[in-house]
């Protein structure tokens, strides 16, 4: 079919000549589309609103050999929260960054888009970095890699003690024994604990959950990590995020007063290698 529709988030965006945007995609329909929106950075496009990054859209879209052209693009949702905080805004871009290095275009995941869907309104009243780690934790589980926690995936022996090692080459957290040929990170008991509620609590419930900031920093961390080697690709959104976490640069106290235009800032080049 050489024209047809999709309801689409739009997960990364780039600048492409005078006027145009490579935006890529991801559909309730078809999963990861790369398309280009042209002349969309023009003031009187009409598509303009609807291909901002992060926003959920309706587009009609011509399917090329390459990119589809996007004829139309009608906004659903803008997520304004996720423009008005630093941490929201960290938070979309390491959500989406993940989402499209995980997955390969035009293969269609109903239970990934819903999950991305509900994260990116999740994090209008939720602590950001805590959506980013419950969405990290789901994706992998959705995608066959759900990391093995408490016990070695080498050797199937129970995992104790204060300090844990955690493996993204084993798949999880690996003993005393296995740990010499595996690279990966020290994970405390409480993280690895709190890991596991993370993977399991319902999304509504999130905001129950509370953590410290060693905490927090380890499971970031960890998940880059895994994410990092489950993949092979880098996580560059996710790298600038811990940064500011571990210098105590009081994230959410930093209000990012940018227009939707202001897009280059933060995501261009977001999971580029």
């Amino acid at each position: 079919m050489a024209v047809f529709h999709a309801d689409a988030l739009v997960i990364r965006s780039r600048e492409y000549g005078e006027s145009d945007r490579l935006l890529t995609l991801f559909s309730r329909e078809k999963g990861k589309l790369q398309s280009i929106a042209k002349g969309v950075r023009k003031p009187k496009s009409r598509q303009r609103a609807g291909s901002q990054l992060f926003s959920y859209s309706e587009f009609l879209l011509h399917h090329g050999r390459n990119l589809n052209t996007i004829n139309q693009a009608s906004s659903k949702e803008s997520f304004p929260h996720l423009w008005n905080d630093l941490d929201r805004t960290l938070a979309a871009t390491a959500i989406a960054e993940l989402l499209d290095i995980a997955t390969i275009v035009e293969q269609s995941n109903l239970e990934l888009f819903t999950l991305t869907l509900a994260s990116f309104f999740l994090l209008e009243h939720t602590e950001p970095t805590l959506v980013q780690s419950a969405y990290t934790l789901r994706l992998l589980n959705i995608l066959g890699y759900r990391p093995k926690m408490g016990q070695c995936p080498l050797c199937g022996s129970l995992i104790k003690g204060d300090r844990i090692y955690f493996s993204p080459e084993a798949g999880g957290t690996v003993c005393g024994q296995c740990r010499s040929s595996e690279r990966g990170r020290w994970l405390s008991a409480g993280s690895i604990a709190f890991i596991r509620q993370l993977t399991d609590v319902d999304l509504s419930k999130l905001d129950r959950l509370r953590w410290n900031s060693r905490m927090q920093t380890e499971i970031i961390e960890g998940l880059q990590l895994y994410c990092e080697g489950t993949f092979d690709r880098s996580l560059r959104s996710w790298s600038m995020g811990s940064k500011l976490i571990g210098e105590g640069a009081g994230l959410q106290t930093v209000q990012r007063k940018a227009g939707h235009d202001d897009e280059r800032s933060v995501v261009d080049g977001a999971g580029e290698n």
